[in-house]
């Protein structure tokens, strides 16, 4: 092979082996590109998942953080929904008690205007009983005045009527004695002449329906002369007041008068 074939074709080996090397640069150089593309694209992945993970976590995260804060919220709800509810239920209480203090008041304000109202009324009670009874009294007091007035204006009446009915019986006696003593004839011979009583039965207006002498110590002429005598009067002088009349009638005959 002549020296420019050889010169040609080792030009043309050097060409091709540098091309080869070349197109191997350029494989190596691809792969190299290739490889820093997967560990780039890898990287990106890498960083994507771990920008992912990161969101991921920073979601959970928040996540957390609000199921905490819903939590917290929900507790401070609850926490306030229970004060809440304390609050009425002492409310409540409160106001059962003040309703149980108040009742239990009003029955004590009841009980008191009760003990009030009967002790009010066993005074106004006892204060009519003591007017009753002092009335009571002081009409007793007036009738038992009354009834001595009464009596004693009876009394004096009845006095005053013994008097006058006294005084009208002895002048109807006295008209009695009167007389007999103007009928009355003295006997002859009679020297013994004493008081003698006499008996005298009479009838309506003075009708003489029997005489008798009682007690005398005289002779039995002068006894006699007065029985005459009571005849002779017949009839008796009728009382100025019909309740003194009386049927049978004892008189002293006194011859002296």
């Amino acid at each position: 092979m002549p020296p420019l074939d050889r010169q040609i074709r080792s030009r043309d080996i050097q060409a091709e082996i540098v091309d080869q090397k070349q197109l191997e640069n350029r494989e190596e150089q691809k792969a190299e590109e290739e490889k820093r593309r997967r560990e780039a694209e890898q990287k990106r992945q890498r960083e994507a998942e771990e920008k992912r993970q990161a969101e991921q976590n920073r979601l959970a995260e928040e996540k957390r953080a609000a199921e905490e804060k819903r939590k917290a919220e929900e507790a401070k709800v609850a926490e306030q929904k229970r004060k809440v509810e304390e609050a009425r239920a002492a409310e409540e209480r409160r106001k059962v008690e003040e309703k149980r203090i108040a009742e239990e008041k009003r029955i004590v304000e009841e009980k008191r205007k009760a003990e009030e109202a009967r002790v009010a009324e066993e005074k106004r009670k006892a204060e009519e009983a003591r007017k009753r009874q002092e009335a009571e009294q002081r009409r007793l007091a007036e009738e038992e005045q009354r009834r001595k007035e009464e009596e004693l204006k009876a009394r004096l009446q009845a006095e005053e009527n013994q008097r006058r009915l006294k005084s009208l019986r002895d002048e109807y006696i006295l008209a009695i004695r009167e007389k007999i003593q103007r009928h009355w004839l003295k006997p002859p011979g009679s020297e013994k002449m004493p008081v003698c009583e006499v008996k005298v039965q009479q009838g309506p207006g003075g009708i003489i329906l029997g005489v008798s002498i009682g007690s005398c110590g005289g002779t039995a002429i002068y006894r006699d002369s007065i029985e005459k005598a009571v005849r002779r009067a017949d009839p008796l002088p009728p009382p100025k007041d019909p309740a003194i009349f009386e049927r049978n009638l004892t008189l002293l005959f006194n011859p002296n008068e």
